[in-house]
Parts: structure tokens; sequence; C-alpha cells
């Protein structure tokens, strides 16, 4: 019985849930600036692991739910993924450096991931019916990639930010400590070296599974997709900004390397924008078609 409430109960567990905790602890790492309170970060704690637990339970649901238990099966999905991703890191580094305002910088990316997710159709995007080997290493590496870009732009904000408070000699606020250079230009590196990798093999493995696509039975995705296109020309980008940063020696010191990683986010946004635009469009062209020749052979 006790079973049986409790899953009826985290049937309940909707976007707006976890997206009111993180809009929640946002609003109290924000007040750290302002003003001291002594148990506001046990609270801050205490709401960010409600919200991922929420965040989470409705992840497993929708994964339960659809056809074939796949993971990712659509684009509203792969937003809340990677915000879930992103909202683990922001509590791991927040607990391990609670003096850092880690939160302000980390918490509006996910919100915004959550907002785009409740816009995005949950019916549409991905093949449900097709998953291989090579298209769970396909999903999982775009996915890290993505969280890690998205890694890299926070850390290069900060990076920017911190610059122009010591070059301007602002004195440190209590509540709005940020870290060091140093740390935050390795992270923008890592970010960097890591994202290429992991796009990498998502576009590689996305280049494999369309091959055997077209060599065998199945209909394969044209060359000339706007997908496979603007995901190539991610993957140029981020491969010429890293052979910059490594042979360009002042690129990986001083404000560049932030810049870097923001400039490799903001594409990133671009192209998954230009991605989910024309896979619904594409999607619901192949769909007409699916009906015409249905029609055609009926007839």
């Amino acid at each position: 019985m006790f079973s049986l409430l409790g899953a009826e109960w985290m049937s309940r567990i909707s976007l707006s849930c976890f997206a009111f905790s993180y809009a929640i602890t946002m609003i109290l790492e924000i007040s750290r600036i302002f003003f001291r309170v002594p148990v506001r970060w046990a609270v801050i704690v205490l709401i960010t692991v409600a919200g991922l637990f929420a965040h989470g339970t409705f992840i497993w649901l929708k994964m339960n739910t659809a056809d074939g238990g796949t993971p990712v099966a659509s684009w509203q999905q792969w937003c809340l993924i990677v915000s879930l991703g992103l909202a683990i890191i922001y509590l791991i580094i927040a607990l391990r450096r609670p003096e850092n305002a880690f939160g302000v910088f980390f918490l509006p990316v996910i919100l915004a991931l959550i907002l785009i997710a409740m816009a995005a159709d949950d019916t549409t995007g991905f093949d449900k019916t097709h998953t291989t080997t090579w298209s769970a290493i396909h999903g999982f590496s775009l996915l890290a990639g993505t969280i890690s870009v998205a890694l890299g732009f926070v850390a290069g904000i900060m990076y920017l930010i911190q610059a122009y408070r010591l070059k301007h000699k602002l004195p440190p606020r209590a509540g709005f400590r940020l870290p060091s250079l140093e740390w935050l230009q390795n992270s923008n590196r890592r970010t960097l070296w890591l994202s290429t990798a992991l796009l990498a093999i998502g576009l590689l493995s996305g280049i494999i599974i369309n091959v055997q696509r077209h060599a065998g039975s199945e209909a394969g995705i044209p060359w000339t997709n706007a997908t496979i296109l603007s995901s190539a020309a991610l993957f140029m980008w981020l491969i010429a900004t890293s052979i910059f940063e490594y042979v360009y020696r002042p690129a990986r010191q001083g404000q560049k390397i932030a810049y870097l990683t923001i400039a490799s986010f903001v594409f990133l946004a671009f192209v998954l924008t230009f991605v989910i635009l024309g896979d619904h469009a594409s999607g619901t062209a192949s769909t007409s078609g699916v009906e015409v020749s249905q029609q055609e052979a009926g007839s």
C-alpha cells in the first residue's frame, strides 16, 4: 500500500516542482550578496537536494513510460538531462567550495534549460525504435559534451567578472566571493578540451550510424541535413579553438580562453536552436510524406 501511495505521489511531480526549487535556491544564493543568515547555507543545500530528487524522478518516470525505455526520446528530455547534470555538478562544487558564489552563475543556466524543456515538444525529436551500441555512444557523448560546453560558459563568465574586479581593485564582498583566476582558467581549458573530445566522439558515432543505415535497409539521414551540417560546423569550431589554445601560448592565459569558451557556448546555443527547429520541420515534412504515400498506395 505504501509503495502504491509513493508511486502515485511521485507521478504528480511536474517540471514546475523542481524549477520552483531551483528558483528559490537562486534567490537564496543572490541574497548572500546583500545580507547574512546563519542557516541559509543549510536551507540552500536542502532545497537543492529536493529539487534534484524531483528532477531525477521526473526523468526516470519519463524514461519508463517511453516506448522501449529510451533514455533520451525528445528534445524536452535532452534539455532536462543536461540541466540535471549541471545541477548535480553545481551541488558538488558548492559543497566543496561553500565560500564561493557558484549558484549565481549555475542556476540561471539550469533554469533556462528547464524553461526550454517546458516549451519543447515531448513527443518528437529522436528515433525511439532503434537503440544500438553506437546510438547509445552517440547520445551519451553529445549530452556530456553539451554539459561540458555549458560548464565552460559558466567558468568563462566567472573569470571575466573576477578579472574585472581585480583589475579595477574593487573590494571583495563577503557573499560574492569567486574562485581564483588560476582555478577558473584551468577549468576553462579543461572544459574546452573535454567538450571537443566528447563532441568528436558524438559526431563520429553519428557518421557511423548514418553509414550503416545507408548501407542497410533503413533510411539514413541525408548528408546535407541541417543537423549534420550544423553539428559538423560546431565540431570544426571547437577543433579550431582547441588548436589555437594549444599553439598560441597567450591564449592559455588571461581573458582569451574565457572568451573562447563563452563563444563555444553561444555557438552551441545557435546550433541546438537551429537543429531543434529543423528537426520539427523535417519531422513534419516526413510525416506528411508518409501520409501521401499511404494515400497513393490505398488508391
